[in-house]
């Protein structure tokens, strides 16, 4: 009997200090000293290297190799530039090719014979612009584009594209711009590429008439 107890004793003493010995070891797995540590540090990291940080959970990290893509331009926003000069409603413009065209020499000096960027004259950006615009060739002086017009003398049936024709100098023809609307027209004049107003007492008292060119077909051209 004695025997007994002392073996049921014995036995319910090991399984004490077993249990003893789990407790001891989970608190060293989750003691304060390790608690603060792993605050401190901030972030959890898991298996393949992958992190989660507290304080950037509502922030998106870009993948290494993905490149934001530039929006385009958006060009309902130069013709409504355009459209505020020449009084018309932005939704009446639709060519932008015209006008993005424009807004790219808008500006530059003028040089007699000049033919690009650095300098150019009346009939050289009205021969560039017909060329890049309407896919069309133009003979190369104002005189001659003059005469290969189909002559339009009433402003008020002038459209997109036609050209103007002025006597600056004499009675010979001698400066043409690209009819736009509302009287406006896209010239290379004197103070550089800019747009002015056929009713503007300069301009008004030396128009000498305004001609249509037939133009290209811009699609087919690049097909």
């Amino acid at each position: 009997m004695r025997l007994t107890i002392h073996m049921c004793w014995t036995a319910c003493l090991a399984i004490f200090l077993v249990i003893s010995a789990s407790c001891n070891s989970s608190q060293e797995l989750l003691s304060p000293q390790s608690y603060r540590y792993a605050k401190k540090q901030g972030n959890v990291r898991f298996i393949e290297d992958i992190s989660i940080s507290p304080s950037a959970s509502r922030q998106i990290k870009v993948i290494a190799g993905d490149k934001l893509k530039p929006q385009p331009v958006v060009s309902d926003e130069l013709l409504s530039k355009y459209a505020t000069m020449i009084g018309l409603v932005p939704k009446a413009m639709s060519n932008y090719i015209l006008y993005k065209f424009i807004d790219d020499w808008y500006g530059v000096k003028y040089s007699y014979g000049g033919t690009d960027k650095s300098g150019i004259d009346c009939s050289a950006f009205v021969q560039k612009l017909y060329e890049e615009v309407f896919c069309t060739e133009l003979v190369r002086t104002s005189r001659d584009q003059f005469h290969s017009c189909k002559m339009v003398w009433d402003i008020d049936n002038l459209i997109e594209g036609d050209l103007v024709f002025f006597r600056t100098r004499g009675k010979r023809i001698s400066h043409v711009g690209i009819y736009l609307a509302n009287n406006f027209f896209v010239h290379a004049s004197s103070s550089g590429v800019m747009i002015s107003n056929i009713t503007e007492s300069y301009w008004s008292k030396r128009f000498a008439g305004a001609g249509k060119i037939p133009k290209g077909d811009k699609e087919k051209q690049l097909l």
